[in-house]
């Protein structure tokens, strides 16, 4: 890949994760100037040596990034922001099938460290509102959902402690396993603990911008405003802005998610440096 397309997926993730980090918004200019540029630089090179592949692979990652990014959008794993951003990466980087492919490579790193980057968001918000979270956590879980969820986590780490002491072959792994099975069951509890303690807020109005998400319902100019997977149009929006404004409501139950874009960044970086992180693993792993 062409260094220069590199550093100007570098400095569109800088300028991104630090708006993200900010206030929570990757500004539309950046996003939607990433997508442009990504196909007019395939175009561009297309033309320049006379072959159609360099905006085949420009169309292909936008295309693959587009249909992931929907699937997170719709589903409200991501705002719009993360999703145009992850397009405007398919576009300028590109994508083939190929694992060892920079497009490959960092999708599969931004699976990998956006976990990382998640659960180390949540750690943080969970150490600065410690007290708060630890009564949510220690309230949770206690309630019946979360109970049947601990139970099954006990009786399967049981099962496979049982099995690695007749199945010597793979004891090790099987051990592992149970560890991990345990742990995602507090994981679970945890991070809806971080997430009723320290992701949801009450703030006027004023504050709201398109995409943030409602807890509760919220009548306004004679509408109900109900929570959406995809959060709050620009309407809706400045539907409660107004309402806001003739004193009609005080505050809004909103709920902000983990700052995704430093992920972005991270996984870009890595690609850089080592590839694709999965390969690795498998390459290092006895």
């Amino acid at each position: 890949m062409l260094w220069f397309v590199l550093f100007i997926c570098l400095a569109m993730l800088l300028i991104a994760t630090f708006t993200d980090l900010k206030s929570l918004e990757v500004p539309d200019w950046l996003t939607h100037g990433g997508i442009i540029l990504g196909v007019l630089l395939g175009l561009f090179f297309s033309l320049l040596n006379w072959s159609i592949w360099p905006l085949a692979l420009s169309l292909a990652g936008l295309a693959i990034t587009f249909a992931i990014a929907c699937l997170m959008f719709y589903t409200g794993q991501w705002g719009g922001g993360d999703a145009k951003l992850l397009m405007a990466m398919g576009a300028l980087i590109g994508f083939e099938l190929n694992p060892f492919s920079f497009g490959v490579s960092f999708l599969v790193n931004l699976v990998f460290l956006g976990g990382i980057w998640g659960i180390a968001w949540s750690v943080y918000l969970a150490l600065r509102s410690r007290a708060k979270t630890w009564k949510v956590f220690k309230k949770i879980r206690q309630e019946p959902k979360y109970r049947r969820v601990r139970a099954a986590s006990v009786v399967t780490t049981t099962i496979l402690l049982v099995l690695s002491f007749f199945w010597t072959e793979v004891q090790v792994p099987l051990v592992v396993l149970a560890i991990l099975v345990y742990l995602l069951a507090i994981l679970v509890i945890f991070t809806k603990s971080v997430e009723l303690s320290a992701m949801e807020q009450w703030v006027t109005p004023d504050k709201l911008t398109e995409g943030d998400w409602l807890v509760k319902p919220v009548k306004a100019g004679g509408k109900t405003i109900s929570p959406q997977k995809t959060g709050l149009a620009q309407e809706q929006v400045d539907l409660l802005k107004k309402a806001y404004k003739h004193k009609k409501i005080d505050k809004v139950l909103v709920k902000y998610g983990v700052p995704f874009v430093p992920a972005f960044l991270l996984a870009f970086l890595a690609t850089l440096g080592v590839g694709n992180i999965a390969l690795l693993l498998l390459t290092v792993a006895p």
